[in-house]
Protein backbone atom coordinates (compact mmCIF):
# COMPACT_ATOMS: atom_id res chain seq x y z
CA UNK A 1 0.00 0.00 0.00
CA UNK A 2 1.05 3.77 -0.88
CA UNK A 3 2.08 6.17 2.29
CA UNK A 4 -0.67 8.91 2.71
CA UNK A 5 -1.92 10.90 5.36
CA UNK A 6 -5.46 12.44 5.54
CA UNK A 7 -5.16 16.18 6.91
CA UNK A 8 -8.62 17.68 8.46
CA UNK A 9 -8.94 21.50 9.19
CA UNK A 10 -5.50 22.15 9.77
CA UNK A 11 -3.74 25.38 9.67
CA UNK A 12 -1.28 25.84 6.77
CA UNK A 13 -1.05 22.26 5.41
CA UNK A 14 1.20 23.00 3.03
CA UNK A 15 3.73 22.94 5.44
CA UNK A 16 3.13 19.27 6.43
CA UNK A 17 2.41 18.33 2.61
CA UNK A 18 5.71 19.74 1.52
CA UNK A 19 7.17 17.37 4.70
CA UNK A 20 5.70 14.27 3.35
CA UNK A 21 6.62 14.62 -0.43
CA UNK A 22 9.83 15.00 0.62
CA UNK A 23 9.34 11.10 1.95
CA UNK A 24 7.33 10.45 -0.85
CA UNK A 25 4.18 10.43 1.06
CA UNK A 26 1.05 11.08 -0.57
CA UNK A 27 -1.15 13.79 1.13
CA UNK A 28 -4.60 14.34 1.13
CA UNK A 29 -7.13 17.16 2.72
CA UNK A 30 -10.34 16.35 4.00
CA UNK A 31 -13.14 18.63 3.40
CA UNK A 32 -16.62 19.07 5.63
CA UNK A 33 -18.21 17.10 2.59
CA UNK A 34 -16.35 14.39 3.56
CA UNK A 35 -17.38 13.94 7.02
CA UNK A 36 -19.92 11.73 6.79
CA UNK A 37 -17.51 9.09 4.67
CA UNK A 38 -15.19 6.81 6.40
CA UNK A 39 -12.00 6.73 7.04
CA UNK A 40 -11.17 4.12 4.66
CA UNK A 41 -13.34 5.68 1.87
CA UNK A 42 -11.51 8.65 1.95
CA UNK A 43 -8.06 7.07 1.84
CA UNK A 44 -8.37 4.98 -1.01
CA UNK A 45 -9.51 7.92 -2.98
CA UNK A 46 -6.30 10.17 -2.13
CA UNK A 47 -4.23 10.81 -4.99
CA UNK A 48 -2.30 13.72 -3.87
CA UNK A 49 -2.79 17.51 -3.72
CA UNK A 50 -0.14 19.57 -4.75
CA UNK A 51 1.19 22.57 -2.33
CA UNK A 52 -0.99 25.57 -4.62
CA UNK A 53 -4.12 23.60 -4.32
CA UNK A 54 -3.25 23.27 -0.39
CA UNK A 55 -2.11 27.10 -0.42
CA UNK A 56 -6.49 28.00 -1.02
CA UNK A 57 -7.29 25.52 2.03
CA UNK A 58 -9.76 27.45 4.61
CA UNK A 59 -9.45 26.01 7.68
CA UNK A 60 -12.37 26.30 9.80
CA UNK A 61 -12.01 28.57 12.90
CA UNK A 62 -11.84 27.30 16.39
CA UNK A 63 -11.93 23.84 15.40
CA UNK A 64 -10.02 20.96 15.99
CA UNK A 65 -7.44 19.73 13.60
CA UNK A 66 -6.19 15.63 12.47
CA UNK A 67 -3.64 14.01 10.85
CA UNK A 68 -4.48 10.40 9.81
CA UNK A 69 -1.54 8.20 8.78
CA UNK A 70 -2.28 5.36 6.55
CA UNK A 71 0.40 2.75 6.06
CA UNK A 72 3.05 5.18 7.22
CA UNK A 73 6.27 3.44 8.26
CA UNK A 74 7.85 3.79 11.48
CA UNK A 75 10.95 5.51 10.14
CA UNK A 76 9.08 8.04 7.56
CA UNK A 77 6.35 8.80 11.05
CA UNK A 78 9.29 9.30 13.18
CA UNK A 79 10.65 11.91 10.65
CA UNK A 80 7.45 13.57 10.10
CA UNK A 81 6.42 13.73 13.90
CA UNK A 82 9.54 15.34 14.67
CA UNK A 83 9.56 17.42 11.99
CA UNK A 84 5.88 18.75 13.25
CA UNK A 85 7.17 19.42 16.63
CA UNK A 86 10.03 21.30 15.45
CA UNK A 87 8.02 23.70 13.40
CA UNK A 88 5.49 23.88 15.79
CA UNK A 89 2.95 22.50 13.19
CA UNK A 90 -0.51 23.15 15.02
CA UNK A 91 -2.51 19.87 14.51
CA UNK A 92 -5.08 19.00 17.53
CA UNK A 93 -4.18 15.71 17.23
CA UNK A 94 -2.65 12.73 15.10
CA UNK A 95 -3.64 9.46 15.02
CA UNK A 96 -2.74 5.79 12.80
CA UNK A 97 -5.35 4.11 10.65
CA UNK A 98 -6.28 0.79 11.78
CA UNK A 99 -8.46 -2.31 11.12
CA UNK A 100 -10.68 -0.15 13.77
CA UNK A 101 -11.04 3.31 12.88
CA UNK A 102 -11.31 3.04 9.81
CA UNK A 103 -14.49 2.39 9.22
CA UNK A 104 -15.05 5.61 11.29
CA UNK A 105 -15.75 9.32 10.41
CA UNK A 106 -14.18 12.43 11.14
CA UNK A 107 -16.74 12.76 13.51
CA UNK A 108 -16.42 9.50 15.35
CA UNK A 109 -12.66 9.69 15.07
CA UNK A 110 -12.40 12.96 16.60
CA UNK A 111 -15.01 11.40 19.36
CA UNK A 112 -12.74 9.15 20.14
CA UNK A 113 -9.35 11.39 20.02
CA UNK A 114 -10.94 13.91 22.71
CA UNK A 115 -11.68 10.81 24.99
CA UNK A 116 -8.67 9.21 24.73
CA UNK A 117 -7.11 12.54 25.36
CA UNK A 118 -9.26 13.16 28.47
CA UNK A 119 -8.29 9.54 29.95
CA UNK A 120 -4.90 10.79 29.94
CA UNK A 121 -4.60 13.76 31.01
CA UNK A 122 -7.11 12.01 34.12
CA UNK A 123 -4.85 9.28 34.31
CA UNK A 124 -1.44 11.69 34.82
CA UNK A 125 -3.19 14.06 37.22
CA UNK A 126 -3.16 11.63 40.09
Amino acid sequence: MLEKILLYNVKRPQDIIKAASNMRIISGLINESDTDRTLAEIAADVRGISLSDAEGYQPQENKESLVVFCDVTDKHMDKLLFEMRQKSFDVSFKAVLTDTNKKWNIKQMLVEMRRERFEYMRRNMK
